[in-house]
């Protein structure tokens, strides 16, 4: 038997055209790492290895697929994969022929959050330069956030501890579920007109999926829109959103936001207190050094001898000596009131403070009980027209218009068919019953 040889090519060329006229082969999903990244600058062509654990293949993605892409694509990027399987008949090698590329384990989500983000920053809606400052002693603060919850409970509580003397009023809002985002939206434009020194927009932390409506683009137009500042302190440390980027500030907890949006009061007694010591330390080593440097002008020669140099010229002497004496002292009380003043001034801000507080919560309480006096009165109402509605349709009105109710053994009689000749029967009135035997003719 005469032994038939193929060539390298023959087989190659025989095994891809095996490989092509596999039908399960000819779309597939496959998920792996990207490794040996390489674009073609002429063709445009991606070339690179997809690998995992224990194995790796080569694919390409030709220009028109590649350029589909909505994200970067790179070196050790975990993805989901559509292509085709092939082979290179030149090298006898597999290959994918890929269509298709998504980030393994975000998928659409991520996608839609990527273009968004690129869109809003080629905007220039990410610019520094259009970010407020947030005000270092705020009066009001008015906080977003779902009621109740645990960031919530954070931020009110850090404010609490940081500036009791601060006004903090609560919005609640929706943080989740389907147009959540159009309720934040309204909600932000009302308190926008409220003329609050700072905005707080708060939420725990969650999935990409929970955070869908902190990376809608209508909320992020509103944020960037707004006049007041605004702090946003959703989800963790590493969660981000389309909100974030927007905002004056970017906080990385709840917690982390009420901590930007107020001082510490304490910080500040602290601070004042050594600021007073540091002013009466300077003052005493003000008053020590022109002390001495009275006693060195009392001491200097000129003053104690002035007959000796200037002669007549000690009269002037002495008064120049006065002057400056009296200059001296001059100084040291206008030092010493100007520190009066500024211990006067804090106190006074500090008093301002509590006032403004305490009618916050005066206005708050009258609002509540003006409230309950218009609901009891709107009861009573409601009650009294319910009441003459029950009165027209009840029996007992019936009887007194002239008719009566007729029963047989405790059961009414709706027609003549129910009694027969003979029968015992009740008749109620509207002020009793009589007995009566039916006669039927």
């Amino acid at each position: 038997m005469t032994k038939k040889y193929l060539t390298v090519s023959a087989l190659n060329n025989y095994l891809k055209r095996k490989v092509d006229i596999d039908s399960q082969l000819q779309i597939i999903y496959i998920k792996g790492e990207i490794s040996n990244l390489k674009r073609n600058i002429n063709s445009g062509h991606l070339y690179f290895t997809l690998k995992d654990e224990k194995s790796n293949i080569s694919a390409i993605m030709y220009k028109g697929f590649a350029k589909q892409l909505t994200f970067d694509l790179k070196n050790g990027d975990h993805v989901l994969i559509e292509a085709s399987v092939s082979v290179y008949a030149v090298t006898g090698y597999n290959q994918l022929i890929v269509r298709t590329i998504e980030p393994d384990g975000i998928g659409v989500l991520y996608l839609q959050f990527e273009a968004l983000k690129k869109k809003l920053y080629q905007e220039g809606l990410f610019d520094s330069k259009y970010k407020k400052d947030i005000p270092l002693y705020p009066g009001k603060i008015a906080v977003l956030s779902a009621y109740p919850s645990a960031a919530l409970m954070d931020v009110m509580q850090t404010i609490k501890s940081r500036f009791p003397i601060c006004r903090v009023i609560i919005f609640p809002i929706p943080v989740q579920g389907k147009d959540a985002y159009l309720h934040i939206v309204k909600t932000l434009e009302y308190v926008d007109q409220l003329k609050f020194n700072t905005i707080i927009l708060a939420r725990g932390g969650g999935s990409l999926e929970h955070l869908l409506n902190f990376n809608e683009e209508t909320l992020a137009r509103t944020i960037f829109d707004l006049k007041t500042p605004i702090i946003t302190g959703v989800g963790h440390e590493t969660d981000f959103t389309i909100c974030d980027y927007v905002s004056d500030f970017r906080a990385l907890t709840p917690t982390a936001a009420a901590i930007k949006a107020t001082p510490n009061l304490l910080e500040m007694q602290d601070n004042l207190m050594q600021l007073t010591n540091l002013l009466k330390t300077n003052m005493k080593y003000k008053i020590e050094s022109s002390k001495k440097e009275l006693i060195r002008y009392e001491n200097y020669y000129l003053f104690n001898n002035p007959e000796k140099i200037y002669g007549d010229s000690a009269q002037y002497l002495n008064h120049i000596q006065e002057r400056l004496i009296n200059g001296m002292k001059n100084r040291l009380q206008t030092s010493k009131t100007k520190q009066k003043e500024l211990s006067l001034v804090l106190s006074s801000r500090n008093e301002i403070f509590i006032n403004e507080y305490n009618q916050h919560i005066a206005a708050q309480v009258n609002l509540l009980k003006k409230n309950m006096k218009h609901k009891i009165k709107y009861s009573k109402t409601d009650f009294m027209s319910l009441v003459s509605k029950l009165n027209a349709l009840s029996p007992l009105h019936t009887l007194e218009r002239g008719y009566a109710i007729v029963s047989k053994n405790d059961k009414n009689i709706s027609s003549i068919d129910d009694v027969s000749n003979q029968d015992k029967i009740s008749i109620l009135f509207k002020d009793g019953y009589v007995n009566a035997i039916v006669h039927k003719e």
